[in-house]
């Protein structure tokens, strides 16, 4: 036995009928043997031929005592210890059965420490042997453990031996049982405990679904951010080199004006598209809230597009672009190289108007894609790394680093570089 109370075998409010019925009948069974064992014992001790002197009133003492005892067996569950001691107590003083403290001790032994347990047992055992020692020491009819044969009239009594073997099977049946009811207690207690941890797992695990889906939401958050960055600040810096060209050259009558309008508003018309496009995005729930909003994912041929949109800005680019396989390239990896691109045509257009830009993209499934970007810095900027807006580059390295790449970005004798590597691996 564990040195720690065990859970209280009490039975719930809420235990079936038929447990709450067996509960009852057996504490009537238990009140109905303790005070007929008790009330027997008693009775002998009086004298069957004649009552009298002080046995009489121990005889009495004895039933009255034998009935309270039986009688607070109904509370056992309740107050097993004091039931058990007191039990045991007028056994060993009154000519009465210890047959209520051996009913008790099983509660005893199902929810005390073990040396409360320890000591109830104890007092037990000496009330049982205090019983059967008085027994043991009477005469002729006045011992209760004795049979008459019918055809000779003569008397046998419960040998020593039997008597002790009577008492070690009595309280080791109380032992036994109250060892198997705290094993039973134990069991229900591991089994409440068993309940409790699945419940608190079920809760962790709807936690964890929950902050997984919210790192989800985030991650679609940032790749939308990413886009509206990429996308809409290209737009916005193609129609400010378009203002600014129109702006210089508007008496020019070389210059074709409505044209160069034309490329404005195409820009700005695309600007808006992709700002609309994030609002009704942002309105609309579910899982799939990036894969709505980005769209088919650019390929390495719209890379010529994109060049041709910055060289009718006024952007003076040199591009060499060697692309083996580009058509089985995977999403992702064409939409990180079209939004490295891009972004660094921004940077360059924003920070270097009027520099010469050159573009290296070599890719292959295998090798892997390495972007070079370029220009030459602005007489300001000259000296020292131009300003950036901070978030290009980041959303740049996020790009690279998903894919298991790299992007370095500053300056290398007298130009801004921008290098990008992208692992492609073959047959993916």
């Amino acid at each position: 036995m564990a040195d720690a109370p065990v859970t209280r075998t009490t039975p719930r409010g809420g235990a079936p009928w038929w447990r709450t019925a067996l509960a009852h009948a057996g504490t009537v069974v238990a009140v109905v043997v303790a005070l007929f064992f008790g009330m027997v014992d008693a009775a002998f001790a009086g004298g069957v031929h004649g009552i009298s002197g002080l046995r009489y009133l121990l005889s009495v003492l004895g039933m009255v005592a034998a009935v309270a005892a039986a009688v607070a067996l109904v509370w056992r569950r309740q107050h097993a210890v004091a039931i058990c001691l007191a039990a045991a107590g007028v056994a060993v003083v009154l000519p009465v059965s210890g047959c209520a403290a051996l009913l008790a001790l099983p509660w005893v032994l199902a929810s005390e420490r073990t040396r409360t347990a320890v000591g109830c047992t104890v007092a037990t055992g000496a009330a049982v042997v205090a019983s059967l020692a008085r027994d043991r020491a009477r005469d002729g009819a006045d011992v209760m453990w004795s049979v008459v044969d019918e055809a000779t009239g003569r008397r046998s009594y419960l040998p020593a031996g039997g008597y002790v073997a009577f008492g070690v099977v009595a309280l080791g049946l109380a032992v036994a049982a109250g060892l198997v009811r705290r094993s039973g207690a134990a069991a229900r207690a591991a089994r409440e405990v068993a309940a409790d941890e699945a419940r608190r797992s079920a809760q962790l695990r709807t936690q964890a679904d929950h902050l997984r889906t919210e790192l989800t939401r985030q991650d679609e958050r940032e790749l939308i951010a990413r886009e509206m960055h990429d996308t809409v600040a290209h737009h916005l810096s193609l129609v400010s080199l378009h203002a600014a060209a129109l702006e210089v050259t508007a008496d020019d009558p070389g210059i074709d004006v409505p044209e160069a309008a034309r490329s404005m508003r195409s820009s700005a018309h695309r600007a808006l598209e992709e700002m609309r496009s994030l609002i009704t995005t942002l309105r609309t729930a579910g899982d799939t809230l990036a894969e709505q909003y980005a769209g088919p994912a650019p390929r390495l041929a719209d890379l010529p597009v994109l060049l041709d949109d910055a060289r009718g800005a006024g952007v003076d680019i040199g591009a060499t672009v060697f692309v083996d396989g580009g058509d089985a390239a995977p999403p992702a990896l064409t939409r990180a190289v079209y939004r490295v691109v891009q972004e660094a045509l921004t940077n360059a257009m924003k920070h270097a108007p009027g520099a010469r830009v050159h573009v290296d993209l070599r890719a292959r499934p295998g090798d892997g894609v390495d972007v070079t970007v370029r220009n030459a810095l602005a007489p300001a900027d000259a000296g020292r790394v131009p300003p950036s807006a901070g978030a290009g580059l980041v959303g740049m390295s996020e790009r690279a680093q998903a894919l298991g790449g790299r992007l370095t970005a500053g300056v290398e004798r007298g130009e801004y570089v921008v290098r990008a590597h992208l692992p492609w691996a073959a047959g993916a």
